[in-house]
């Protein structure tokens, strides 16, 4: 009788342990799908270095260096108001749009000479740096210090401006 008594007494175990480990499983794949949607979008999610390698929100550069101009002033404009209007949050993915836009920029005015395909490059150096030092800025409130950074992406962009339309 006592061999029975443990013989039940183990059934109800297992079974007590299947139960809450299905309801566990059942609440597990409840949450996933609203978590997981928080932070979807139609880019990959920033890379391993934070926010800082890649927007969320892909941009598509236009076809021709001024149409790609058009919409980097477009960023512009945008930045320069979210930073305005203290909505830093949105400073990083602005920041990167501009960034990704110059980028594309540069590889359409491909055929600069080289010296000026290397003085390019390097000023698209000092806007990934900008858009990063944007980012930090932005993310830690820093007003002041992401109005002082966006002038100097400013006058960046205004020099490959006249640096790409001599090409």
């Amino acid at each position: 009788m006592n061999l029975k008594a443990s013989h039940w007494t183990l059934i109800a175990a297992v079974l007590g342990t299947v139960l809450l480990a299905g309801c566990s499983s059942n609440n597990s794949k409840t949450e996933t799908p609203a978590a997981s949607s928080e932070g979807t979008s139609s880019t990959p999610a920033p890379s391993a270095g934070g926010e800082q390698g890649e927007s969320t929100v892909a941009v598509t550069p236009a076809g021709t260096v001024t149409e790609i101009w058009t919409q980097i002033e477009g960023e512009q404009g945008k930045l320069s108001a979210a930073i305005q209007s203290g909505q830093l949050k949105d400073v990083h993915h602005l920041a990167f749009d501009i960034r990704d836009l110059v980028v594309a920029l540069v590889d359409k005015a491909s055929g600069a000479s080289p010296d000026a395909a290397a003085k390019l490059k390097g000023m698209v150096d000092q806007v990934k740096a900008s858009a990063t030092k944007l980012d930090e800025l932005g993310d830690a409130g820093n007003v002041s210090g992401t109005q002082a950074e966006y002038a100097k992406l400013t006058t960046v962009l205004s020099a490959i401006k006249v640096a790409a339309s001599a090409k």
